[in-house]
């Protein structure tokens, strides 16, 4: 498995617990793809300079301009070597046994995609679980049920599907062979769904398991990091492409009410998540 981590301008002892939770992982056969995206934080490039001496299963790639998180985890699939490839965020930590048991499933369903639970932790303490059901997914309607969900349900809700990317490990092949990339998150807004959709819709075996083994840190950052005054922009190329790329494959679902919730429940959380100071004013005007 190699694990793809884009690094910014992040505290460095959140770096140092992501890092870590890594570097403990049970399952040995791994290398860690660190992508400084070229962070003004010198003490996080000098930390993964001498994690890169002292373990050879890590990777530093430095880059030499600001790319942001989609560019960057798409140079690291460039350089990925393993069989399969996760992704995490690096003020977010892993429990231990959580590769190891995502590579376990891939191996016993032969699946293209494998997802765990993940949970949230706020200020040291869990506030919340996600597990999964426990279920494999072997056709091609099952699959495409699972993507329609992913969207939102046919109640028009969405959340109850994870649709970040770090929930799981995706066949690094799988991805080369279609040409499988994130699109920017400077002008698509959840471009981690769309990857997830992307990938979904040309696997053939996807296995879930239930226990939360990924561990989303909560902080204002993490709401606020993608929400600007180009967000109706992003929020609109969103539901272009979702439109453009699934509406086909998922027509029988009632994929154009999907679509139109996911689009609003993105502004909903969009508006709740508007900057509190600086930019504040600017961002209202562009919504209006």
């Amino acid at each position: 498995v190699s694990v793809i981590i884009p690094v910014y301008d992040i505290p460095s002892e959140m770096l140092k617990d992501c890092a870590q939770s890594l570097l403990n992982q049970t399952l040995e056969d791994m290398e860690f793809i660190f992508i400084n995206d070229n962070s003004p934080n010198t003490q996080n490039k000098s930390y993964l300079l001498a994690l890169q001496k002292e373990d050879p299963r890590v990777v530093f790639i430095d880059l030499s301009q600001n790319k942001g998180v989609s560019n960057a985890r798409n140079e690291g699939l460039q350089k990925a070597s393993g069989q399969y490839v996760g992704f995490v965020d690096a003020d977010d930590t892993c429990n231990v046994e959580m590769y190891r048991a995502l590579i376990d499933s891939a191996k016993e369903f032969d699946a293209d995609l494998v997802f765990s639970g993940y949970r949230d932790i706020k200020d040291g303490k869990v506030v919340e679980e996600h597990p999964n059901n426990r279920e494999v997914l072997q056709d091609d309607a099952a699959i495409r049920q699972h993507m329609a969900n992913l969207i939102a349900s046919s109640a028009g809700n969405v959340g109850s599907c994870c649709v970040a990317v770090w929930d799981g490990i995706f066949r690094l092949s799988l991805l080369r062979k279609y040409g499988i990339e994130f699109p920017s998150e400077r002008t698509v807004y959840s471009e981690d769904l769309v990857f997830k959709l992307r990938a979904l819709a040309l696997s053939n075996t996807v296995s879930f398991l239930p226990d939360s083994y990924y561990e989303y840190h909560i902080s204002e950052s993490s709401y606020s990091k993608c929400i600007d005054v180009h967000v109706i922009d992003k929020l609109v190329s969103m539901y272009k492409i979702i439109e453009c790329e699934f509406s086909e494959t998922l027509d029988e679902f009632c994929f154009s009410s999907r679509n139109a919730s996911r689009l609003f429940a993105s502004l909903r959380f969009a508006l709740r998540s508007a900057p509190l100071y600086s930019g504040r004013l600017s961002f209202f005007r562009a919504v209006v």
